[in-house]
């Protein structure tokens, strides 16, 4: 009876499931791609642009800084696997070596270029540029542009004051309150827009300016009649990068 339950036992021991490892490498390889491409170029700041009305992109910064950390961890952990169990690969798995010590020195090599040196480098965007992209997406999926310039027609010059109004300053809730004083239309109300400006461009013409955000930056849209001139971005601290949406109107980050 002994015999019958060492042998079972052993049996059962020799079954006993084991990790596969060639797995967990095929997963680094996609994580780590993934992180290079998507968070290098942006992903993450498009996303946030793009949805920056989902609640949950409120926290974008969290999101943000979290996914990097247990990217990371991630990296950490499996180089380590890498470096404990080098002799177990294979002649025929020496490709697969070659290819996860070339992603950890594109990893290492993209965060201290990015975070290290003062230079610009197009291969890791500045948060604001996949933003804007985002954004301008978002807005031209929403803004009806040829209505608000139909109402802008309607605007006397007296209206267009050039003062900034706040929408929220009579109001504790995250619902923007437009105020009486001008019969805004609904193309416009559907957004809740944090700030609002109507003011008159280089030829005299209305245009509107909404704003989004607080101290830690500013975005919005301007849309004019078709014949206004679209300022250059302007990428000095508190400048603004813009992006057309098309002739007379555009979308702006302020840069800090």
């Amino acid at each position: 009876m002994d015999t019958k339950e060492n042998i079972e036992t052993a049996e059962t021991t020799e079954k006993r499931p084991t990790i596969d490892w060639n797995k967990w490498d095929a997963i680094f390889s996609v994580v780590i791609v993934a992180f290079v491409i998507f968070v290098p170029l942006g992903g993450l700041g498009y996303l946030e642009g793009r949805f920056i009305s989902c609640p949950i992109f409120s926290y974008a910064c969290l999101i943000y800084l979290t996914t990097v950390i247990l990217i990371i961890v991630y990296v950490v952990l499996c180089s380590k696997h890498l470096l404990r169990h080098w002799e177990r690969y294979a002649k025929r798995k020496r490709l697969i070596k070659i290819l996860q010590i070339g992603i950890l020195i594109t990893f290492f090599a993209s965060f201290a270029i990015s975070v290290l040196t003062p230079i610009e480098i197009y291969l890791w965007q500045p948060g604001y540029k996949p933003f804007t992209y985002g954004f301008r997406g978002l807005v031209k999926s929403n803004v009806d542009i040829e209505d608000i310039r139909d109402w802008m027609k309607t605007l006397s010059k007296e209206d267009c004051t050039g003062e900034t109004i706040d929408l929220y300053s009579d109001s504790d809730s995250f619902k923007s309150y437009w105020p009486d004083s001008v019969e805004w239309p609904k193309s416009l109300k559907v957004f809740n827009a944090h700030y609002v400006n109507l003011d008159l461009d280089k030829n005299g013409k209305p245009k509107i300016r909404l704003t989004w955000g607080s101290a830690f930056g500013h975005w919005g849209f301007e849309i004019g009649m078709a014949d206004m001139e679209i300022p250059s971005s302007d990428f000095r601290r508190y400048g603004e990068y813009r992006l057309p949406l098309e002739s007379g109107a555009y979308v702006w980050y302020e840069l800090q």
